[in-house]
């Protein structure tokens, strides 16, 4: 009876244990309802192209990680895109603006400073890893593929950030 209360008292703090060792993303700014930019009226009823029409946010997005520090190897982001109304040439774009900040010894950010735009697609793809605590990772994004030929409508696509790590 003695080796089943103790072998009973090892797995309740090996799940306690582990339980708190679950890293968390938030996000700050991750609701966004853009309008297109005023078309040039030099260039009205012409299309305009992917390279003359975008918008373009940096800065609009804030990632946190945190509960990292305590027993979490490493982390890892992705990113991908639900699209839910979309006219298919519209295409979507994000990038890391910088390397956020941590008060963790030893914590580290891949890739380091800021990166290419990357296009999301409807798959998961890696964005950004690294190890312990960070917070105010900037995100930027942009929509390119926006024309006068296209028609008049909402389009609606989901970004979804996931956190994965190994203990």
């Amino acid at each position: 009876m003695k080796r089943i209360l103790y072998l009973f008292f090892f797995f309740g703090v090996a799940i306690d244990t582990f339980s708190q060792c679950s890293p968390t993303i938030s996000l700050i700014g991750s609701s966004l309802l853009e309008s297109p930019p005023v078309f040039p009226t030099n260039r009205i009823g012409l299309d305009y192209g992917n390279s003359d029409l975008l918008i373009d946010r940096p800065g609009n997005i804030t990632v946190a990680i945190a509960n990292a520090d305590a027993c979490i190897n490493s982390w890892q982001v992705s990113v991908s895109r639900v699209d839910n109304t979309i006219n298919t040439n519209l295409r979507f774009w994000v990038n890391k603006i910088n390397d956020g900040s941590s008060i963790s010894s030893g914590a580290s950010i891949n890739p380091n400073g800021p990166s290419a735009f990357q296009e999301l697609q409807l798959s998961s793809q890696n964005f950004f890893s690294g190890t312990k605590n960070r917070q105010s990772i900037q995100i930027s994004y942009k929509v390119s593929g926006i024309s006068v030929l296209k028609t008049a409508a909402t389009y609606t696509t989901t970004v979804y950030y996931t956190i994965s790590y190994t203990l």
